[in-house]
């Protein structure tokens, strides 16, 4: 890897930080986000200077929210990954697989607590807390629409850019 590669690899690290991940999360993410081939569990031990077993666990917990495709190759006992590249498309994907979650956590299980919540609802302490619960349910639906938003804006994008 030249200077300017491991340059642009360790901005790649400072800005996958900003999204709260710990160091070697932000190192992986780097490394796949600007490695235009496959690489393997091993070669992410490597660059990172962390162990196999690190990496393995890591890798466990971060493939699915980062657009992140595990690779087995024929006749190999190798396990590789790759990361999406296209940026308009891993943030639809993180937006998917971390808020959309929460959302309908908040939609289908929530919501029938505050409606029965607020025919329980007799003390001064308990209407605080129904007031912090229906805050909490307004935000989920502005949220939502939010994300319908951007999910419009990114199909714009996207067809525009073709």
């Amino acid at each position: 890897m030249n200077d300017i590669e491991s340059q642009i690899t360790d901005i790649g690290i400072e800005i996958f930080k900003g999204y709260g991940v710990d160091d070697l999360t932000a190192a992986i993410l780097s490394i796949l986000n600007f490695e235009p081939y496959d690489i393997s569990m091993e070669e992410l031990a490597e660059r990172t200077g962390y162990s196999l077993a690190s990496i393995s666990l890591k890798m466990k917990n971060i493939e699915n929210f980062w657009g992140i495709k595990r690779i087995q190759k024929p006749g190999s006992r190798k396990i590789y990954f790759r990361m999406e590249k296209n940026l308009l498309d891993a943030f639809t994907l993180q937006i998917k697989n971390g808020y959309e979650a929460e959302l309908n956590i908040a939609r289908n299980k929530i919501a029938p607590l505050i409606n029965r919540y607020i025919k329980e609802v007799s003390t001064e302490e308990e209407r605080k807390r129904l007031a912090i619960f229906e805050n909490y349910q307004q935000q989920i639906t502005s949220f939502e629409e939010l994300i319908k938003f951007i999910y419009n804006k990114v199909e714009q994008m996207k067809k525009h850019n073709k």
